[in-house]
């Protein structure tokens, strides 16, 4: 049995991504009355690798995923965790986390990232991140866009990367899933995936969910009383009578 005093310490890090390109720091505040930084999506890195729940639980090459450059790098702690007890951690949630169980409100990246660092060093991730959906659908805007938020789901289930399950990866192949095309497939522990680029942008759908809540606004405004001033304007007119 290995002595404690020889298990090596690994960091951990937390990669944080904005969705929105900045859309939401930018126009938050005016749409839900709350300023938010971002629309978060987060991955953990560990073990020279970047694991991350969307089609299943998937593995890449940090930084070099579709989701691009962080926008913020959390670091987590040090583990004594090596990466054949955290192959058999992923395998324990694997039932709650595999192809057919993401949601993008309930059951997504950031649970996902929320329960990895958990078990490797004992933190959950920041609850900002975590509370994010209810925090927006809790608001007008984010009622608005509700109808979005499959279409959002949809291309989160399929982005890019290997599955860390071979369950997965045939679900996938056998057509159990969701799947919009992509490269998805078993993986090794000594294989990565190529880069990717950013292809699965998911700025131009809030964009155009923000032109559809601005129009939305703009359809329940009160009709022009212009008209309804006029006989009043000419009543006092009438009401004038030059001075003789």
């Amino acid at each position: 049995m290995t002595s404690s005093s020889h298990l090596k310490f690994v960091a951990v890090e937390l990669f944080v991504y904005d969705l929105s390109d900045g859309l939401a720091s930018a126009l938050s505040e005016q749409l839900l009355g709350k300023k938010i930084d971002g629309v978060w999506h987060t991955s953990v890195h560990i073990f020279g690798k970047e694991y991350w729940f969307g089609h299943g639980m998937q593995v890449g090459i940090p930084k070099q995923t579709q989701f691009g450059v962080p926008k913020q790098i959390l670091k987590m702690g040090e583990t004594q965790v090596d990466e054949e007890l955290f192959q058999t951690f992923l395998d324990e949630i694997h039932p709650r986390f595999n192809v057919g169980t993401y949601n993008l409100l309930e059951h997504n990246c950031n649970n996902f990232s929320d329960e990895c660092c958990e078990f490797l060093v004992g933190k959950k991730i920041p609850e900002h991140i975590v509370h994010l959906p209810n925090e927006v659908l809790n608001t007008p805007f984010g009622r608005a866009i509700t109808p979005m938020l499959k279409v959002m789901e949809n291309r989160m289930r399929n982005t890019r990367g290997q599955t860390v399950f071979a369950e997965d990866a045939d679900a996938i192949s056998e057509g159990r899933s969701e799947v919009l095309g992509g490269h998805a497939g078993a993986t090794s522990s000594s294989t990565l995936p190529p880069p990717n680029t950013r292809g699965d942008d998911l700025a131009p759908l809030l964009a155009f969910g923000l032109q559809a809540f601005a129009q939305g606004l703009a359809n329940a405004q009160p009709p022009n009383n212009n008209n309804n001033n006029t006989p009043n304007n000419n009543n006092n007119n009438n009401n004038r009578r030059p001075s003789r």
